[in-house]
């Protein structure tokens, strides 16, 4: 590019249509760099350089997620009077965002008569593969291409003449959810599925002192498909059953030690109001991103099914949680892409746990359960 600036526009959404667009909430982000001019060659070069610089770092065991960078992350958002988020690259640089939270973005996905706002701001985990992914070099831009997350929003849509929310689904009124709720866990609390879960769970050694459950991507109650609705409900109560089986002594505790209050925390940045007080109601603490991953240590269990940020690479890198239950490892396939993939620092964590099979008539494939092995 023969400009001194560059930028970068992307979004993701469920959505297949404009309509749809309207519908659905998706994630936007802008991104301008500014600098000297460079040649097409010169940034080729500066995109390989900085894919070595990557690769050997992974090869070298650096963790790209640290707690160490999520605290800061959190410290900053946290800071009164903050308008800026730095963010320390995997070679030291750092670099500043702009913290634009409620502001007005001028995506072309709202469509005429629609504004789209900034509402909720999460952030882009950039993974390995992320990292390594060839850009056209004129999109290249090298401060970032260090950077191990970046800043992302939840897009709100609103009509641009009446300043009306466009709601991604009919808004759901407290008492319908909380009745759905409660028949959905009466109904699973008694179903063959959780007996059979429970029973796996009883039959391996469970590490002692697990004090949290961390649900990470269960996705809001508030989708207009019945089935999807259940889908994140299931989630949840699946969540509270292994808070209350493990509170009930299934759990070795160490000689001498009281057994440990267990919390439950949901991190998922689709929650609607609706669904925060449901869950609050029903035990769960509900957490902005990246909260939920500071929460994540050896005393915890993870529940993640099909999360569309990568969690199992995150949580390698930070953390050997007591158990998890998330997807089992899939065969490669070169034609297909994933929201949490493998990589080689998830197959060798997995060698530490022993997998379970998950009941076979769960709602999703290939979901296992994994139980960190016991020092004898």
């Amino acid at each position: 590019m023969s400009s001194s600036s560059e930028s970068e526009s992307e979004s993701e959404s469920d959505c297949g249509d404009e309509q749809r667009y309207r519908w659905y909430p998706f994630h936007v982000r802008f991104e301008v760099e500014t600098g000297p001019p460079t040649s097409l060659d010169e940034r080729r070069e500066a995109q390989l350089e900085a894919h070595r610089f990557i690769q050997a770092k992974y090869d070298a065991g650096v963790p790209f997620i640290t707690k160490d960078l999520l605290r800061d992350v959190v410290r900053q958002l946290e800071e009164d009077g903050n308008d800026t988020l730095s963010i320390t690259g995997l070679n030291g640089v750092a670099v500043d965002y702009p913290i634009e939270t409620g502001k007005e973005n001028p995506h072309p996905m709202c469509g005429p008569g629609y504004i789209c706002i900034m509402k909720k701001l999460v952030l882009e985990y950039r993974i390995l593969e992320r990292l390594l992914t060839v850009v056209d070099p004129k999109w290249f831009m090298p401060r970032r291409a260090y950077l191990p997350v970046k800043l992302s929003y939840i897009a709100e849509i609103r009509n641009r003449e009446t300043d009306e929310v466009v709601s991604f689904a009919p808004p759901s009124d407290y008492a319908t959810a909380s009745r759905k709720f409660e028949q959905a866990k009466q109904s699973l609390e008694g179903s063959e599925l959780f007996a059979q879960f429970k029973s796996t769970l009883a039959s391996v050694t469970i590490p002692p002192g697990i004090n949290k459950i961390v649900a990470l991507g269960c996705s809001t109650m508030a989708w207009p498909n019945e089935a999807r609705a259940m889908t994140s409900m299931t989630q949840h109560i699946l969540a509270l059953t292994i808070r209350d089986f493990l509170a009930s002594g299934y759990a070795t505790e160490a000689p001498g030690e009281s057994r440990p209050e267990i919390k439950c925390y949901a991190q998922d940045p689709m929650y609607t109001p609706t669904d925060e007080q449901v869950l609050g109601e029903a035990g769960f603490t509900l957490v902005d991103d990246p909260r939920a991953f500071l929460e994540i240590d050896e005393a915890s269990v993870v529940i993640s099914v099909y999360p569309d940020i990568p969690v199992r690479q995150i949580v390698a890198d930070i953390a050997r949680p007591a158990v998890m239950i998330w997807n089992r490892p899939r065969d490669p396939d070169p034609e297909k892409t994933y929201t949490d993939p493998e990589s080689p620092r998830v197959y060798r964590m997995l060698e530490e746990y022993i997998e379970l099979p998950f009941p076979p008539d769960w709602s999703y494939e290939d979901i296992a359960i994994y139980v960190r092995k016991t020092t004898e």
